[in-house]
């Protein structure tokens, strides 16, 4: 017991803790921090953990509960996600190119060219879909505007009489055609009513007769209108149509008549043309002398010019119109409509013929036999 406490005393009371700060200095055994450091072993020793408490309870897992206290679970991705995932994974997962023999891989560059294609195929068609919705709108937004009846009056603009519209009734490939008929007509008309003013102007001064002014009345007033109705309107519907037998031949038919007109009015012959004033009729007027007579025959002039004009344009218009209606197949298709009409005639002649024949041998009386 004396010993322990002796140990006790040398080594400074750490265990007892009676001894006081003075025996401590003058105890030579007794080490400072400094010391105690340079005699520690170098190798750490392990501690042993102290033996578990069986009547302790156990603490609880505070990394479980603190990771599901400040980390809630993730939100599960939906399927879409999921299969787009997995089909990167799968392509990212894809084989290289020179690990597959050449026929695969140019398989698989055309697969992709197809779908280029097919790629270009839908943004083309869907850039068609939306001109065709943008000119759907334009035509309903100028529906209310601008009227769709093909027979509305609108020529001449200042007091429409008659309707022509040939930016929007006739092909592009054939306004060009219409558009020289129409100036033919105007020149027509402007030679019609000249050569009806130098009449008039003649029958005042005692130059003509009044019978041949009559005949020029007539003949201005059924030129201005059939010229309309007859070869211009034929004109406008051949365009229309573009390859119509019938619309041809009318057209041709009417147009003879006026080409045969204008060369008349040019003329004026004597005998026949004297109702119109052309050529002779200038001769006549600038032979007379005297300036009334020049100044009628400076008139006949320029009616002449006009009359001329206009005969060499209807030469150039018939001459485009035959040339379309040949190019187009129309000369064969006439002849064998022609053709046909010939076979059909002499069918309904021989079947009416037979029919007559027939008719005739019924009602023709019994012959009387003779008696024995």
């Amino acid at each position: 017991m004396m010993d322990e406490e002796n140990q006790e005393s040398l080594l400074g009371g750490q265990e007892g803790g009676s001894s006081s700060a003075a025996d401590v200095a003058s105890n030579p055994f007794v080490l400072d921090d400094g010391g105690a450091e340079a005699f520690a072993s170098p190798v750490p020793v392990p501690t042993q953990p102290p033996p578990p408490d069986p009547f302790e309870l156990p603490k609880p897992n505070l990394r479980l509960d603190d990771f599901y206290e400040s980390a809630p679970q993730a939100s599960k991705p939906p399927p879409s996600a999921a299969v787009q995932g997995g089909v990167a994974a799968a392509q990212a997962q894809a084989p290289p190119a020179w690990s597959k023999g050449q026929a695969a891989v140019e398989a698989e560059k055309r697969l992709e060219e197809i779908a280029e294609r097919e790629r270009e195929l839908a943004q083309r068609e869907e850039r068609l879909r939306e001109k065709e919705r943008e000119a759907d709108r334009l035509a309903a937004a100028a529906g209310g505007a601008q009227s769709d009846d093909k027979t509305k009056k609108n020529w001449p603009w200042f007091f429409p009489l008659v309707h022509n519209d040939i930016p929007n009734d006739i092909p592009v490939e054939h306004q060009g055609l219409v558009r020289y008929g129409f100036i033919c007509w105007i020149l027509t008309e402007c030679g019609y009513c000249l050569n009806f003013f130098i009449m008039f102007l003649l029958l005042l001064t005692g130059n003509s007769l009044f019978s041949t002014f009559l005949i020029t009345c007539m003949a201005t007033a059924g030129g201005i209108s059939l010229s309309w109705i007859c070869w211009y309107q034929a004109l406008y519907k051949l365009a229309q149509t573009d390859s119509a037998i019938f619309a041809n031949l009318k057209f041709f038919f009417h147009f003879c008549f006026h080409l045969l007109f204008c060369g008349l009015a040019f003329l004026s012959p004597p005998i026949i043309g004297t109702f119109n004033a052309g050529l002779f009729t200038m001769i006549y007027e600038f032979e007379k002398g005297g300036g009334i007579h020049k100044f009628f025959g400076v008139l006949c002039l320029v009616n002449t010019l006009i009359w001329l004009a206009t005969g060499l344009l209807s030469l150039w218009i018939l001459q485009w119109t035959f040339r379309n209606f040949r190019s187009g197949g129309g000369v064969e298709a006439t002849q064998q409509a022609a053709a046909s009409g010939l076979i059909a005639a002499k069918a309904s002649m021989n079947t009416f013929g037979s029919m007559a024949t027939s008719a005739a041998a019924a009602a023709k009386p019994p012959t009387p036999t003779a008696g024995p």
